[in-house]
């Protein structure tokens, strides 16, 4: 994928919210995309990671105990829990059709961002993953 309609699907993902065109183009040239034939692990369960994800194409799997907990398709964010909190991973994620995702490094956000974007980004972060545990209770209270 060419960095200019990167730039464009990764404004419109939550992780980007409130950056320029530029900031963006600049985050895609610091980051790296990799793709990931059907079947393949990205990581597992319990390992450490300094990576997190945002799914550019295709199909990527969460799984818990060999169970699929989640489908992430284009534009949804993974891995970003450990950028955070620096824990080993909760779930083992895979690809569950050839897929394509932008990679962002613990070393990115702490060297290569100026602090408004990494605190732009961290912000962004800090938000999806309270929408998250919002759903979660709301699926809790439910059943």
């Amino acid at each position: 994928m060419d960095a200019m309609r990167a730039a464009d699907l990764l404004r419109k993902i939550e992780l980007f919210q409130g950056l320029t065109r530029d900031d963006v183009l600049k985050i895609y040239a610091k980051g790296m995309t990799m793709f990931v034939p059907k079947g393949q692990a990205i990581f597992h369960k319990g390992t450490v990671g300094s990576q997190m994800y945002v799914v550019l194409g295709g199909k990527i799997g969460v799984y818990d105990k060999n169970r699929c907990i989640a489908e992430l398709k284009t534009g949804d964010m993974f891995g970003e829990m450990a950028l955070v909190t620096k824990e080993p991973r909760s779930a083992d994620v895979g690809a569950l059709e050839n897929s394509e995702v932008f990679v962002l490094s613990e070393h990115v956000f702490q060297n290569l961002l100026t602090k408004r974007i990494a605190i732009k980004l961290l912000l962004n972060i800090i938000h999806t993953l309270s929408h998250r545990l919002k759903e979660a209770n709301m699926r809790l209270i439910s059943s």
